[in-house]
C-alpha cells in the first residue's frame, strides 16, 4: 500500500505554492526563462496512512527540488469527494493529473471525464479497470498482482500443505483485489496442496486486522499455519493478535505480509514477520512525477504505458540493510 490505507480522516486539502509557479485558477505563470511553468495535480485516495504520508512529504519535497508548482487534494477514500476534486483540479488548469484512485471501477468516470478535457490523467499506486479506454495516459507504481504471486511462492515453500488464512484491504481497491488475487491464482497454480481457510477484509487498518486475526484464531485455534495479510499496517494488528492469543515467536503461524512499511521493518527483525515485500513511498512518488513530466513533454508516444517500480522481497537475511535505506524517514 504498499497502498494508501486509510484511518483517521484529516486535512481535505494541501497547496503547495513553490518558487515562481502560483495557483490562483488560472494558468501557472511563465518562469524566468519565458517558458510555461510545469503544475502537477494530485488526487489521493487518503493522506492518512504512513504510505500515505511519506509519499506526500516526497512529492512537496521533489516539488521544490525541481521547481513544478504542486497541488495536493485528498479524496478520503470516498469517490464523490474524488470526483469533486479532480474537478478542482481541472479548474485550476494543471498540466497533469495523477490519480491515486479510490476505487477501480467507481473512480472511472472522473479520470474519463478528465481525460476528455484535454489533461494527461496518471493513475498512480491504484488504478481502474481498462484504464486506457478512458483516455488515461499511463499507471506507475507497484505490481500488485506479482507481490502477491511472490508472497505465495514464500507460502508454497515453506510448507506446500499449509493452512492458510488471509487478510485483505478495501474490497474494490486495485491493491488489494491484485494482492488478493495474485496469491490464490498462485496457490491453484503451484500449491494446489495449500487449503485456504478464511478470507477477510480489515480495510488497511491495523485495529481491524487484529479483531480479524482473533476472529480467525477463535474460529480454527491451531490449524492455521501461514498468516497471509496484504500490507504491514495490519500485519502488525495481526501479529498483536497472535501475541494476546499467546503465540511464541518459536510457536507461531507463519507470517507473510507486504510493503516492508516503518511498521513492519521491526517486527522483520524481533522474528514476528518472515516475509514481507519492500514498496518505497519515495520512489513511487519520484516515479509518479517522472512519468507525468515525461508524458508532458511528449516522451511517451504510446497512448498508454505502465511503468513498474521495484519491489523486492525483505526477509531476516536482508532487514537491517533495509531499514538503513530509511524508507520512511
Amino acid at each position: 500500500m504498499t497502498s494508501f490505507p486509510p484511518s483517521h480522516r484529516f486535512l481535505s486539502a494541501v497547496v503547495v505554492t513553490l518558487g515562481l509557479l502560483a495557483f490562483c485558477g488560472c494558468r501557472p505563470a511563465p518562469n524566468a526563462a519565458g517558458k510555461p511553468a510545469v503544475s502537477l495535480g494530485v488526487s489521493m485516495s487518503t493522506f492518512t496512512s504512513p504510505y500515505a504520508s511519506a509519499a506526500v512529504k516526497e512529492f512537496k519535497r521533489t516539488a521544490q527540488e525541481q521547481g513544478y508548482g504542486l497541488i495536493i487534494l485528498d479524496a478520503q477514500s470516498d469517490i464523490q469527494r474524488e470526483a469533486f476534486n479532480i474537478d478542482n483540479l481541472v479548474a485550476k488548469r494543471v498540466g497533469a493529473i495523477l490519480v491515486n484512485a479510490v476505487d477501480s471501477k467507481g473512480s472511472r468516470a472522473s479520470l474519463r471525464k478528465a481525460a476528455r478535457r484535454g489533461i494527461p490523467v496518471i493513475c498512480f499506486n491504484s488504478t481502474v479497470d481498462r484504464p486506457e479506454e478512458l483516455g488515461v495516459r499511463a499507471y506507475s507504481g507497484p505490481q500488485y498482482y506479482e507481490q502477491a504471486v511472490s508472497a505465495a511462492r514464500v507460502a508454497i515453500q515453506h510448507n506446500p500443505k499449509a493452512k492458510v488464512v488471509m487478510i485483505t484491504g478495501d474490497p474494490g481497491y486495485s491493491a488489494a483485489n491484485e494482492r488478493e488475487k495474485g496469491f490464490t491464482d498462485t496457490l491453484a497454480k503451484e500449491g494446489p496442496g495449500l487449503k485456504l481457510l478464511d478470507l477477510q477484509t480489515a480495510n488497511w487498518m491495523r485495529e481491524n486486522a487484529q479483531r480479524v486475526m482473533s476472529d480467525f484464531i477463535t474460529k480454527y485455534s491451531r490449524e492455521i499455519d501461514i498468516v497471509y495479510s496484504q500490507d504491514d499496517n495490519m500485519t502488525a494488528g495481526a501479529v498483536n493478535a497472535l501475541k494476546a492469543a499467546g503465540y511464541q515467536r518459536g510457536q507461531r503461524p507463519f507470517v507473510i505480509s507486504i510493503g516492508a512499511m516503518a511498521d513492519g521493518l521491526p517486527l522483520v527483525k524481533d522474528g514476528w514477520i518472515d516475509s514481507t515485500i519492500m514498496q518505497s513511498p519515495k520512489e513511487e512518488a519520484q516515479l509518479a512525477v517522472r512519468v507525468a513530466l515525461k508524458v508532458l513533454r511528449g516522451e511517451q508516444p504510446e497512448p498508454f504505458k505502465n511503468h513498474f517500480m521495484t519491489t523486492s522481497p525483505v526477509n531476516p537475511a536482508n532487514v537491517d540493510e533495509i531499514i538503513a535505506m530509511h524508507l520512511w524517514d
